[in-house]
């Protein structure tokens, strides 16, 4: 055998001690009745632990786990008064203590209190693996006194009781149970929210706190050697206190709320004499005799009914006193076991100590004496009995102890847990197995947490405050609180300050500016080079990083062990924390624990195989240096491969004669000793391969598997940093594990036939080549997953990757649908993976087992590893399980996923399509949509084989690769649109086009897109065609709407009337006159939009039509000083869209009153086109050419009215009709408007010519009344005199009144007809104001109708001006017989007397001479009459001569 395997051996079975007793701890387990025989209960004991132990007779190796402390947490600070003489005490030193107790009572499960003690300061933090709790950290301080040990916690009706001794008091504090708090809904939350702690509520209970002074005096004067503490079962406190004289003290306090003094006595021993001695004589006159007899250790326990003080003294004795009776009931030699130590001295120094073995017994009690020599030490296991109403002690066995100085112990029914201090200095934990077979090696080293080395390897080429910041601040590596405490260190050297309460991210930027100001403090001058500034920096930053490594190892001194039976639970209390203690996976104690498999049961032979292999892997793994490890681990980084990154470590380790550690030869003697080496590396790798690994598959228990994810079963901080600390260490072991098999596969194969590796071996082995690879790379996944820093989520980004991961519309049991609130900083993302979807599956799991039902005494043994197994197995890159890159997406953790996907693309052939999509998901997050699109489109080479992309992602059971594909484009496509790429979605669309069938029905829903974000990109061209190329015409009508709608939002009308629109040319006047009918006219004009498509398509007779109807709501819907003029120009738009067509067809149906109201609803059937109302009865009217130039003047005039109007009168309302429109523009002055809509209506033109009289008479009168007219009148007369087309004034300047009446000679002039109607209303008008006509209108009347101005005149009383024209006309008459004409009265001359033609108002005259006859007494009227009269006689007379001629003839 070569040296390297003698060296090997030799430190396999270092520290290895013998046990002196087969007997096995769990002969505790005797029943009451137990006959004095002592070998036949040796023998019974023996058969008991052979059935109860023999499935775990296995040794298993254990390690620690250490999370971060909440040291930094705020605590809860109490004092307390004990009224002691500092002077008397400051001589006392006592040394630290510590312990904890778990709840056992009101269905609390998995919560815990642990304290420790430095001095008169004690710490009490409770902790919780299900919840995190709050204000779990309270600190007592007892002034002036130190505190003794001797500490335990206590149940009891609902309060939880600590006992406390200190130099010179005892004490009883009281908190509230956890089942109290959670009965009086205290503790009631969410369970995102922490519980309250006992602790929380201790100011309210501070008044049920007991103490007691003790009371020095007599014969107990000496210093407290040694403490305990208990309740027995009526709730009485008992504290038991030993000095270093050998007297013991017993203290009762009362029961909690009874009223009751404290008792104190002092327990004498056995002997009559000794017990007079000791009451008689006092301590100084004793001498030192009773220091022999000083108790070291108490224990203080209910037994059979009584409760007793056990106490080992350092004459190696065991003595008991009972507390009832207060006497000394037995005394046990313990060097009676050791007949070796029968002679051995007293103990010194710290002397023997005593503790109770921890298990579920309640009736058994035994005992674990540590018994401690200069020489030696050992353990004695010894079992107190009544045996005939006497106690006596069983020896049941013995345990030889390493020869290190104990710091403390804790025991099991089948543990010994030791924690001890080397010559060193070095704090070392051994646990010694009391199951199976007890045989040499049963004493195995606890692997403990490496401590941090001071110094960090710093490449060249790296810039050392990232590097040093990085490992600083690396989740899980430091508490905050040290390098805040570092910090405060360091800026105080520089005179500096640090504030208090500072996070992660401040906490970081305050270290970095510490450094950058110590370095340059540090140069020297102004101006330094590189290398010198690097130098600094070096030193600077390893100075700081030294003083945080300090003071986590000070945190780090361990103080003691708690262990918790019933879960198996063990803990190891530190200064500055707390770390657990669990126990290892095959592969952790094959590398670890010295070639030890306890995964199978095996043969001899195998098992000596592997632990041979084992050897060789730790040999290995010893020899590489950690710039090796750097190498190796960069170059799979870089995507080398494993079999090529090991190549250079080969070459360094066996092959370079200038560097080698290992010789081939040193390596082929260890080769050489392995019976089957393929078989044994098969185990190994089987071992590691999570491939194939299968979680426990029995019926799944529901009510465990619903307590385990409702009940919040291990989710606590601490449990979780527990599971995660598990993980990395788990996975880190098994890289280095395989890595170094790796080493041992490429250097074995080299040795050839010369070890015994024959070309079939070497064979074997190079096929394991490929697999071991692929296993080291999983590893080296799920070691990164450990470490890598989640990166710290904002709101806009979460809220980013909620809609991205929304439009993906996966099933629900997808880890895309759990979407994770925001990412604290510094947790890696395998503590995210636990915290959420990971640690819910990992919990599910291990309820699917009936051993959480059966073993729940085991919980933190077993359940920690399967729960990390899960986790593997869910981490697992080779598994076609896709749970973690999901969940990384929902956490919106992009950049780790990125870099998760680079690290198995080259290698992994296990969902690559899969893992494409999530790259593309990465890539889409952060804006790169052309490298999204391009992963997405190669990630659909996996639709028919991958469940997360067919099952997850697609939903369907479709098998037609082709209809899969197009599927899976519509779910990408709808991820680019949440966040607009239009061009992509474009793209996405043609590509997925290209694929369909023709029949698929998805075709129209991507020839949809890609019109719309063509549409949007302004590609009008290409949207139209894709619109046109739609096959679904529904589909193909709301594209076309959708166009019509933005060309005309973006001005873009010429576009929009020039497309052909082939077959939808109706489809577009429905869409166009829809939206023209039901959007609102003041804001959007589609009229104008089809009154130019009509146009461009020569339909000038729809676009008539279109205008009319614009016209026609704006004169409806739209105030008029808006309206009015738009309508006026659709008005004549329409007109001249009318005037060229054919006159035959120049007319257009007006749009009925029903219809106008239907459209105005907006409603619209399912189609979205126009719903029609069966219910109103259409009228049809139709509008010819003069209909609409009818309706257009009225607006005109309209208009016209709106520009004069100043009190808006005019405006309200809709358009008024022709008289009413007549009215106003009458009102208004103007003249030329009305007589224009008169005579196109055919109305009478009295009321325009009524009105103008009136005008002229008010005038003329307001002229004649002052020589100079009021300005506001004459202003207000020429106003609307502009209004008129006044006649061309002549040479001499006229004033409005002269205007006007010459605006009413013109239009007598221009508009009377023969029957003198316009002649006979002016005349009315004027003759009714009592204004006389003017000469120019007599005249003109003459002319046209003299004897209807003469009625004129008989009916306003112008008798005068009657006569006159009725001689005046009779002068005219008879002058034609003359043979003249008379112009005045347009008479024709008659020169032969012919029958008359023209005649006389005989009437009017008679009338005339009638109202003469009346006013004869007026002489002027009489001779009025008279000439009438004689007028009328000539004219008689003229008139009877021409008949008689006439009849003559």
């Amino acid at each position: 055998m070569s040296l390297i395997k003698s060296l090997f051996i030799s430190q396999f079975n270092q520290d290895i001690t013998h046990i002196r007793s087969l007997d096995s701890l769990s002969a505790q387990f005797a029943p009451s009745d137990v006959t004095p025989n002592r070998k036949a209960s040796g023998s019974r004991l023996h058969k008991h632990h052979t059935i109860l132990m023999a499935e775990n007779s296995r040794i298993r190796y254990f390690r620690e786990v250490v999370v971060p402390s909440n040291s930094g947490s705020k605590w809860k600070e109490r004092h307390i008064n004990t009224v002691a003489s500092v002077s008397t005490l400051q001589d006392i030193k006592v040394p630290d203590s510590s312990g904890g107790y778990t709840f056992t009572e009101g269905g609390v499960t998995n919560r815990f209190i642990y304290w420790r003690t430095t001095s008169n300061v004690l710490e009490l933090v409770e902790e919780s693996l299900d919840y995190n709790l709050l204000g779990s950290q309270i600190r007592f301080h007892f002034h002036d006194t130190q505190i003794i040990g001797g500490i335990s916690i206590h149940e009891s009706h609902g309060n939880v009781i600590v006992l406390v001794v200190t130099a010179i008091s005892v004490h009883r504090l009281v908190f509230p149970h956890p089942s109290k708090l959670i009965k009086n809904n205290i503790g009631y939350t969410q369970s995102s929210q922490p519980l309250p702690s006992i602790f929380n509520y201790a100011s309210d209970l501070e008044s049920h706190w007991s103490k007691y002074l003790l009371n020095h005096g007599g014969n107990f004067s000496s210093q407290i050697q040694a403490a305990a503490s208990s309740q027995n079962m009526e709730g009485e406190a008992q504290f038991a206190l030993s000095s270093n004289e050998g007297s013991v003290l017993l203290i009762k306090m009362p029961p909690l709320n009874i009223q009751g003094i404290v008792q104190q006595f002092e327990l004498f021993k056995s002997s009559m004499m000794q017990k007079l001695w000791t009451q008689l004589v006092p301590v100084a006159m004793r001498g030192s005799q009773g220091s022999l007899e000083s108790a070291t250790g108490l224990v203080i326990h209910p037994f059979r009914g009584d409760t007793y003080v056990f106490a080992i003294c350092r004459d190696h004795k065991i003595r008991v006193w009972s507390t009832r009776s207060l006497e000394c009931v037995s005394i046990y030699n313990i060097l009676e076991t050791c007949p070796e130590l029968k002679h051995a001295p007293p103990a010194t120094g710290a002397g023997h100590k005593l503790v109770k073995v921890m298990t579920s017994d309640a009736v058994n009690l035994l005992l674990c004496v540590h018994l401690n020599f200069k020489e030696r030490n050992q353990f004695c296991f010894v079992q107190p009995e009544l045996q005939s109403g006497r106690l006596q002690h069983l020896h049941v066995a013995t345990v030889v102890g390493v020869a290190e100085d104990l710091i403390d112990y804790c025991v099991t029914a089948d543990k010994l847990w030791t924690l001890w201090t080397n010559s060193s200095g070095e704090s070392i934990a051994r646990v010694c197995h009391m199951s199976g077979e007890l045989r040499e090696g049963n004493w195995v080293e606890v692997i403990l947490h490496p401590s941090d080395a001071g110094e960090i390897l710093v490449s060249q080429h790296t810039d050392p405050r990232e590097v040093y910041t990085e490992k600083m601040f690396q989740p899980k590596r430091f508490n905050l609180y040290d390098i805040h405490k570092a910090l405060n260190v360091y800026r105080r050297s520089m005179n500096a300050t640090v504030p208090s309460d500072l996070d992660i991210n401040t906490l970081k930027h305050e270290v970095t500016e510490a450094v950058e100001d110590a370095i340059r403090n540090s140069a020297m001058a102004n101006e330094i080079s590189e290398e010198e500034y690097c130098d600094l920096q070096m030193e600077q930053w390893s100075k700081f990083y030294s003083g945080v490594v300090q003071y986590q190892e000070v945190g780090g001194k361990m103080k003691g062990f708690f262990v918790e039976p019933n879960t198996g639970l063990v803990c190891i209390i530190k200064k500055g924390g707390l770390s657990f203690i669990r126990p290892c996976d095959p592969i952790e104690e094959l590398y670890l624990g010295d070639g030890h498999w306890s995964a199978e049961d095996l043969n001899e032979i195998t098992l000596a195989d592997l632990r041979t292999l084992g050897m060789c892997l730790s040999l290995i793994g010893s020899k590489i240096s950690e710039d090796m490890v750097v190498q190796f681990e960069d170059s799979l980084l870089m995507k080398e491969s494993p079999e090529e990154a090991v190549r250079p470590i080969v070459e360094d380790l066996f092959f370079n004669t200038s560097l080698v550690e290992i010789s081939l030869d040193s390596l082929g003697a260890l080769v050489q000793n392995i019976h089957d080496l393929p078989n044994c590396l098969h185990l190994v790798l089987n071992s590691l391969d999570l491939t194939k690994a299968t979680l426990e598959d029995e019926e799944s228990d529901m009510e465990s598997e619903q307590q385990l994810i409702d009940g919040q079963i291990l989710t606590s901080d601490s449990a979780i940093d527990f599971l995660t600390t598990t993980l990395h260490q788990t996975s880190d072991t098994r890289f280095r594990v395989l890595r170094d098999l790796l080493l041992f596969l490429t250097s074995t194969i080299s040795l050839g036939d010369r070890d015994g590796i024959t070309p079939e071996v070497s064979e074997t082995l190079y096929d394991m080549i490929p697999r071991t690879s692929s296993l080291l790379q999983s590893y080296a996944v799920l070691k990164w997953a450990s470490t890598k820093v989640a990166t710290v989520s904002h709101s806009n980004s979460l809220e980013m990757n909620l809609r991205l991961l929304a439009s993906l519309e996966v099933a629900e049991n997808s880890g895309l649908t759990n979407v994770q609130k925001a990412v604290s900083s510094n947790v890696t993302v395998a503590e995210l993976f636990i915290r959420g979807i990971g640690g819910n599956q990992a919990r599910a799991n291990l309820s699917r087992t009936e051993r959480i039902l059966d073993n729940t005494g085991q919980l933190c043994n077993w359940a920690i590893l399967r729960i990390t197994r899960s986790i593997q197995f869910l981490l697992w890159p080779l598994n076609e399980n896709f749970l973690f890159p999901e969940f990384l997406a929902s956490c919106c953790q992009y950049l780790p996923l990125q870099e998760y996907c680079f690290q198995l693309n080259h290698w992994c052939e296990v969902n690559p399509a899969s893992r494409k999509f999530m790259l593309g998901l990465c890539y889409l997050h952060f804006g790169e949509a052309q490298k999204a699109a391009q992963c997405y489109t190669e990630a659909k080479a996996g639709l028919q084989t991958e469940a997360f992309l067919t099952q997850s992602l697609l939903q369907t059971d479709e098998l037609n690769p082709r209809v899969l594909e197009v599927l899976y484009y519509l779910k990408v496509i709808r991820q680019f649109e949440e966040f607009d790429y239009a061009d992509t979605v474009v793209h996405l669309a043609r590509t997925a086009i290209s694929i369909a069938d023709q029949d698929d029905e998805n075709t129209a829903t991507l020839w949809s897109k890609i019109f719309k974000y063509q549409l949007e990109m302004g590609h009008n061209d290409e949207a139209y065609n894709a619109m046109v190329s739609n096959p679904d015409p529904s589909r193909r009508k709301d594209c076309l709407r959708q166009l019509l709608v933005t060309l005309y939002e973006r001005k873009d009308l010429q576009t929009l009337v020039g497309f052909p629109y082939i077959d939808l040319q109706e489809e577009v006047v429905s869409i166009l006159e829809c939206r023209a009918r039901t959007v609102d006219i003041t804001t959007q004009n589609y009229y104008d939009i089809l009154y130019a498509f009509y146009v461009t398509r020569n339909n000038f007779g729809k676009a008539g039509a279109v205008m009319y109807e614009h016209g026609m709501r704006l004169g409806r819907e739209v105030p008029p000083k808006q309206g009015l003029q738009k309508q006026a120009h659709c008005y004549l738009a329409a007109m001249n869209a009318l005037r060229l067509v054919n006159p035959i067809y120049a007319w257009i149906v007006k749009p009925s009153v029903c219809t106008e109201m239907q459209v105005m609803s907006g409603k619209d059937n399912f189609n979205g086109d126009e719903k029609e109302d069966i219910s109103a009865t259409k009228r049809v009217e139709i509008l010819e050419l003069e209909d609409i130039e009818k309706e257009y003047i009225l607006v005109d005039a309209r208009l016209e009215l709106l520009k004069q109007d100043k009190s808006n009168s005019v405006g309200s309302g809709p358009t008024p009709g022709a008289d009413e429109m007549v009215g106003l523009l009458v009102n208004a002055g103007m003249y030329d408007k009305a007589l224009t809509i008169c005579q196109l209506f055919g109305m009478k033109l009295t009321s325009v010519f009524d009105s103008l009289a009136l005008r002229c008479v008010n005038l003329a009168k307001s002229c004649s009344h002052s020589t100079l007219a009021d300005s506001t009148t004459l202003t207000q007369a020429w106003d609307w005199l502009k209004l008129n087309d006044l006649p061309t004034p002549g040479l001499k300047e006229s004033s409005a009144a002269d205007s006007a009446w010459s605006l009413l000679q013109h239009y007598l002039r221009v508009h009377e007809d023969s029957t003198a109607q316009l002649h006979r209303t002016v005349t009315v008008r004027l003759l009714s104001q009592g204004f006389p006509l003017p000469s120019w209108m007599i005249k003109s009347y003459k002319e046209l109708h003299w004897s209807d101005l003469l009625r004129r005149y008989v009916d306003y009383d112008q008798l005068e001006d009657a006569v006159v024209l009725t001689v005046e006309y009779v002068d005219a008459l008879l002058w034609t017989y003359t043979g003249h004409d008379c112009p005045e009265f347009n008479l024709k001359s008659c020169s032969r007397p012919v029958p008359q033609s023209s005649w006389l108002p005989y009437t009017c005259i008679d009338q005339l001479s009638l109202a003469l006859k009346d006013m004869k007494q007026d002489s002027h009227y009489e001779r009025l009459a008279e000439m009438l009269e004689y007028k009328l006689a000539i004219y008689f007379q003229k008139m009877r001569h021409l008949s008689e001629q006439i009849l003559t003839k």
